[in-house]
């Protein structure tokens, strides 16, 4: 018997759209099943109906042969089934790490004396040891991520559903947290991943696809993700090494379509005994790449202008100044941070950070869980205030209330997840609080609302009097984005404003931030832990690590530091990785296209068969 069983389903909510409809679904225990799909294909649907968060309008669930239906069996399934949240704000419910890593347990029924002991193995599991007596307030997005998980694991459930659980991680923390996922599904356990990642859909043993609330596809990765032509059809994403397989096949180079990078690094390095030859230089004729030093000291202003944003010798701790004191003699002398992230004895979330960002940038962030990403932007408008040190706004201190009252005006900051700034009833109003507030007259704010939503590519006319929370995933973000534009900000400030999003939405939102760039003259700055979208968009890239700035310049000039950045718990561009996978020295002005490297590897194999004919 299957371990769960959905048979036949619909189910609806209030506005009686089908969110499913007549699904069917078998899951064996001990598999690893990766859930893909576009948002609002019914994905997150089907996670809670699998737990009796939801019961279906019609047909039946059964968890290890209980039907969730019956109010009798609830208890006895949500025991067995473990469930981990998109967003962990959502389910963080205590202000200490060990009381809320303790609650499912201890509403199980565990006894008090052995709760300890499980909450203390949970977040070792998940690289959160001596994490306890932290306040769940003053995490990271990513560390309360990894709590919300070590809830999970503490109930010791049969089932571990995790719904775009590793959003929010750094990549190590991504890969950290699927190599516990394999190490637990080894010992039995069941995991349900929704993701929109495929390349941890490839790691699973069984990938489903829905879409519109059916199951368009089902199967192993091989049969499911190397179809390209199919998951392009359904706007999904195609693992790179699959996509770049078929560029290379349009080419001419008889490679078959590989899942992973390993798979085809094997087959262009070793059966086909590629020739590695260097990359092309591939700069743009009359834009010249800055020199290292140029980059890393953010020096250079257009038109000799004061930088817009200047960060000069930064500290910023979140404990008062008593507690810092008390802290920093406790801790004197502790153990390193753990593999995953910032550690529990640090005081400082930034350290001497010295960062100017000019008129014009494109400037990325990036850095592992708890390194001070979102810390750090907090501060380019005033939100928080150093501890040490000063940040400037077009020239000015934002210790000073009224220069930090422009600030709020000229750098608009967009915080992770920014449909959640949404409040309003219609979208022209919650697009028109910031300029009502800057005191604007009537016309000008109506004007302002018009321009902010064609500028995200809406229409006032189609969903200026629409309730914003009746929009997609996609347009809330895209009107949240609208509500800061419409106060004309000089600076653009975004943090991680992709996470969550499916492919699709992903490349349209990403594609909207470059416009607002090139064509509307925005200065950005965006924390990412997508490197491929830092190295298509930014001119620059810092890279934080423990608080402190660990790397900044061009993307070609901090991705070229392959090794360190895997140190610190970060990855590379696909391309850059597969080119260093290769054995292929990076090209020093930027960072190849997948179209690009797949030229140059062509001409490799060319080389390759040529030396093999002779």
């Amino acid at each position: 018997m299957p371990l769960i069983e959905v048979d036949n389903v619909n189910f609806s909510y209030r506005d009686g759209v089908l969110a499913l409809e007549e699904l069917s679904l078998d899951l064996e225990e001990g598999s690893f099943t990766c859930i893909l799909g576009g948002n609002g294909s019914g994905k997150s649907t089907l996670a809670k109906l699998m737990n009796a968060l939801l019961l279906p309008s019609s047909g039946s669930v059964r968890v290890a042969g209980l039907l969730t239906s019956d109010e009798r069996n609830t208890f006895a399934i949500r025991s067995q089934v473990g469930m981990v949240f998109q967003n962990p704000d959502d389910q963080i419910v205590a202000t200490i790490v060990a009381d809320d890593v303790a609650f499912g347990p201890e509403n199980l029924g565990v006894p008090t004396t052995e709760l300890p002991g499980r909450v203390s193995h949970a977040l070792e599991r998940v690289g959160l040891g001596g994490f306890e007596q932290r306040e769940t307030t003053a995490l990271s997005g990513g560390q309360k991520q990894r709590v919300a998980i070590a809830g999970a694991l503490a109930m010791e459930p049969r089932i571990l559903i995790l719904d775009e659980a590793s959003a929010m991680l750094d990549p190590r923390g991504q890969r950290e947290l699927y190599k516990i996922c394999r190490k637990l599904n080894e010992e039995g356990l069941t995991i349900v991943a929704i993701t929109h990642s495929m390349d941890e859909a490839a790691l699973a043993d069984h990938v489903v696809i829905l879409e519109e609330g059916h199951v368009a596809a089902s199967g192993s990765p091989e049969e499911v993700l190397g179809n390209v032509g199919f998951l392009q059809s359904l706007a999904l994403d195609v693992p790179f090494a699959a996509k770049m397989s078929e560029l290379l096949q349009t080419r001419g180079v008889c490679v078959p379509t590989c899942l992973t990078q390993a798979q085809l690094v094997d087959e262009l390095h070793h059966e086909m005994n590629l020739t590695c030859v260097d990359a092309p230089s591939m700069q743009v004729p009359g834009n010249r790449a800055p020199s290292c030093e140029e980059s890393e000291s953010g020096a250079m202003a257009q038109d000799g202008h004061a930088p817009l944003l200047s960060f000069e010798d930064v500290w910023f701790t979140y404990l008062s100044k008593r507690d810092l004191k008390r802290t920093a003699e406790q801790n004197a002398g502790a153990a390193g941070a753990p593999h995953w992230g910032a550690g529990a004895h640090d005081v400082w979330a930034l350290e001497g950070i010295n960062l100017r960002v000019n008129a014009g940038d494109f400037l990325g962030v990036a850095g592992h869980t708890g390194s001070g990403k979102s810390t750090l932007i907090q501060m380019a408008n005033g939100l928080l205030q150093p501890t040490r040190g000063r940040v400037l706004a077009l020239g000015d201190d934002l210790s000073n209330k009224h220069a930090m009252h422009d600030a709020c005006r000229n750098v608009g900051v967009v915080f992770q997840y920014p449909e959640r700034q949404l409040f309003a009833a219609t979208v022209a109003d919650d697009v028109a609080f910031g300029p009502r507030n800057l005191g604007l007259g009537g016309a000008e704010v109506a004007e302002r609302v018009e321009e902010a939503l064609a500028q995200v590519h809406l229409h006032v006319g189609e969903i200026g009097s629409r309730n914003p929370f009746t929009l997609s995933g996609g347009q809330q973000r895209r009107v949240a984005i609208a509500g800061i534009l419409a106060m004309d900000p000089q600076v653009l400030v975004l943090d991680e404003p992709a996470a969550g999003l499916d492919p699709q939405a992903h490349m349209r939102l990403i594609e909207l931030i470059r416009e607002l760039h090139d064509v509307h003259g925005k200065t950005i700055v965006m924390v990412s832990h997508d490197m491929d979208d830092l190295a298509t968009c930014c001119n620059r890239v810092v890279i934080l690590n423990q608080g402190r700035i660990f790397a900044q310049g061009t993307p070609a000039h901090v991705f070229a530091r392959e090794e360190e950045l895997k140190g610190i718990g970060l990855g590379m561009p696909h391309t850059s990785a597969l080119m260093s996978a290769l054995g292929m020295p990076l090209c020093p002005d930027r960072v190849l296209s997948a179209e690009e490297l797949a030229d140059v590897i062509t001409v490799c194999a060319e080389l390759a068969s040529c030396e093999a004919g002779e």
